[in-house]
């Protein structure tokens, strides 16, 4: 019985607009960019709330992390951010929820307006003053409809 409930609480779990992973290996390139591109089709929300799930394990070294984005909307217009987020306390220990591989979310924009139909594109690239960037499992996009 306590396996169906289980079972029913995860399901009923709401469904994300858009989600995406992009596997950087342990090792994220300066030059990398991990491009998210999602379509918005006949039903456009008058608004998104964009965040990143970020994965690293304790092999990070840094505390922070900058990350340098462009949002591109269907008709070509740019919309770019330096972003910096901290994924560790002051006293070194991880914000992050997990073990070895810690996991939080970062937001990116709430409640941004969209007002056309067609291909969002996101790249990201990491900021930071190393070529490559290691102790970064993964990162993630998801887009969710803004209440």
């Amino acid at each position: 019985m306590l396996f169906i409930v289980i079972v029913l609480l995860f399901s009923c779990e709401a469904k994300h607009y858009y989600q995406d992973t992009k596997n950087v290996k342990n090792e994220w390139k300066k030059n990398q960019p991990q491009t998210f591109t999602f379509d918005v089709k006949d039903s456009i929300p008058s608004a998104v709330n964009i965040g990143f799930v970020l994965r690293n394990n304790t092999s990070y070294e840094f505390s922070n992390l900058y990350l340098f984005t462009k949002f591109i909307d269907p008709k070509g217009n740019e919309m770019i951010d330096t972003l910096q987020y901290y994924i560790a306390n002051p006293d070194g220990s991880w914000i992050g929820k997990g073990m070895t591989t810690k996991e939080m979310m970062l937001v990116y924009r709430e409640k941004l307006p969209i007002k056309d139909s067609g291909k969002y594109q996101l790249k990201v690239w990491q900021g930071m003053r190393t070529n490559n960037l290691k102790g970064i499992e993964d990162i993630s996009l998801i887009v969710d409809k803004a209440e």
